[in-house]
């Protein structure tokens, strides 16, 4: 039976190809003076412009997911967790104010200060549950 529905098949195949006819090209249809003009500039969004700030090289306090942080020795997980749960910030000393930081956590952050930048919280970065687990892997 599997030979058979094979034969069939390849049968099918042959005869589909022999009675069939070629498509002409649509390209050939076109009058040859026609000239397509397209739009170079590429479409942009928000996220893309922001990267071409600081956000793209410092964590940016209002707008960075809790992954980010681990570049940075003794940020990740709890300060980075404590960070992104208080945001939005007004300006960037406002993250040393965090209730419930220890003298350690504060000195650690401190430290760091000339690792993070502050903006306003843009929507595509900051909805949903993506600052706490943006779904990238190692």
């Amino acid at each position: 039976m599997k030979r058979f529905f094979g034969l069939l098949m390849a049968l099918g195949l042959v005869f589909g190809t022999l009675v069939s006819h070629a498509q002409p090209a649509v390209a050939s249809m076109l009058d040859s003076g026609t000239v397509f003009l397209a739009d170079a500039s590429l479409p942009r969004n928000a996220v893309d412009d922001k990267l071409t700030t600081e956000y793209g090289y410092k964590l940016d306090v209002n707008n960075t997911n809790v992954a980010a942080f681990r570049k940075y020795r003794g940020l990740f997980p709890t300060i980075a967790g404590k960070i992104v749960r208080n945001a939005p910030y007004d300006n960037l000393e406002d993250i040393l104010e965090i209730p419930g930081l220890s003298d350690v956590e504060i000195s650690r952050m401190r430290e760091n200060m000339d690792v993070f930048t502050i903006s306003p919280p843009n929507p595509a970065l900051v909805e949903g549950d993506d600052r706490y687990n943006n779904g990238a892997y190692k």
